[in-house]
Parts: C-alpha cells; sequence; structure tokens
C-alpha cells in the first residue's frame, strides 16, 4: 500500500490594513514598504485601524499624533458650550425683556401725583405708587395706557381716566370689564375741591366748554 503524499500546510496571507500602510505581525501592527516609501516621500499616511496619524520624524520636530476620536469629542464639547452660553443669554434677555415690557406696562403717571378733592372725598397719590383716600380703601395705584388701577390688600379696581384742565375724570369698570359711564366721577387738583362752590363752578364751566371727555356721563 502506498502512503498518501503529504500536502505542505497552507500559509496564512499576513492580514494588512485597508490603506496597506500597515501589516499584523505576531500580534502588532508594523508599518509596510509603501508606507516606508510614503513616508520617506513626506506623505502622512492615516492609520484607520490604529486611529492616529504617521508623521515622518525630523531631526529636532516634535511628532504629534492626533485621535480623529479626541478631536470629534473636542468638537462636541466646543458645541455643547455653543449651546450652552446660548441658552444663558437668551434667559437673560428674556429676563431684561420681560422687566423693561413690565416698567413700560405698569408706571405712575407724574401728571396725577399730588392730591385730588371733591366735595366729598379726597385721593393722595405719591409718586412711590402708594395712595391714599378718605375712606382708606385704596393702598397703591398705577397706571396702564388710559387706564387707573387702585388697589388695597385683597381687591384691584379698575378706572378709566382723563386729565382735562387741571380736572381728573375717573369712570370704573363693572365685573365683565364693561365701562360704567354713569358712575363717571371727577377731582379737582390740589385741595380747592373741597369747596362744594368751587368745584361745581370749575365742572360746569367744563361742561359748557365741552371738557368732558365723551365716556363721562354722570
Amino acid at each position: 500500500m502506498q502512503t498518501p503524499m503529504q500536502q505542505p500546510a497552507a500559509q496564512t496571507a499576513p492580514q494588512v490594513s485597508d490603506d496597506g500602510y500597515w501589516v499584523l505581525v505576531d500580534g502588532n501592527w508594523t508599518p509596510t514598504e509603501l508606507q516606508n516609501e510614503a513616508i520617506a516621500k513626506g506623505a502622512i499616511p492615516y492609520d484607520g485601524n490604529q486611529g492616529v496619524y504617521a508623521t515622518p520624524q525630523i531631526s529636532g520636530q516634535t511628532v504629534i499624533y492626533s485621535s480623529p476620536s479626541s478631536d470629534g469629542a473636542k468638537k462636541t464639547l466646543i458645541i455643547i458650550g455653543i449651546i450652552a452660553v446660548g441658552i444663558i443669554l437668551t434667559v437673560v434677555l428674556a429676563g431684561v425683556l420681560y422687566a423693561w415690557a413690565s416698567s413700560l406696562a405698569e408706571e405712575q403717571d407724574p401728571n396725577l401725583v399730588g392730591d385730588w378733592t371733591n366735595p366729598s372725598d379726597k385721593l393722595e397719590l405719591q409718586s412711590n405708587g402708594d395712595a391714599k383716600d378718605s375712606t382708606g380703601t385704596f393702598e397703591s395705584w398705577h397706571t396702564v395706557g388710559k387706564k387707573l388701577y387702585f388697589e388695597d390688600e385683597d381687591y384691584s379696581y379698575k378706572f378709566r381716566y382723563s386729565l382735562v384742565d387741571d380736572i381728573l375724570f375717573l369712570a370704573p369698570y363693572d365685573e365683565d370689564g364693561e365701562l360704567v359711564e354713569s358712575d363717571c366721577i371727577a377731582y379737582l387738583q390740589g385741595l380747592n375741591g373741597e369747596s362744594e362752590s368751587y368745584f361745581t363752578d370749575k365742572i360746569e364751566n367744563a361742561e359748557s366748554n365741552g371738557k368732558f371727555p365723551d365716556w363721562c356721563n354722570p
């Protein structure tokens, strides 16, 4: 019986990186001749397996290896930082705009600061927003456009107002937001309005001269 001829063992081809710059020898990646030639010509080949750039070494030159994953992380951190700064600036700007809008919306009309009187009531409107009246009802005041608001501890009272020749005309709004023209009242600037005769003459002159607002119908 003839003994079969033994075939030589098949040799495994060495594993070469996709770019051809590295070859796996005994578990270690070793530069190929292709890489050595490229480096000799000044090329900077990229190693897709090890994730570094192979930079030719020149005497006196510092070799720096850059990791693409590290660059990506830095870019991500930069983007996150920019977004965070943007959010902070947006919040700060929103706060500034809100404060500015609030200051425009609620204010104290300087023309109303002082004493206002009629024969049955006296109003004292202070520049700091405090308010006093004869009944002790109102504690503060502010204006929004042509609206005058009085507040106490529990309620807010809204009036439409107009200032004509030192006469303050006020008409209240009801709970449904409707102007009650028939409840329009008037005050004179200063303390002269406490005199019934003086107050009456002033109001009659204003009415005859067409100085009454069209929404004031007492």
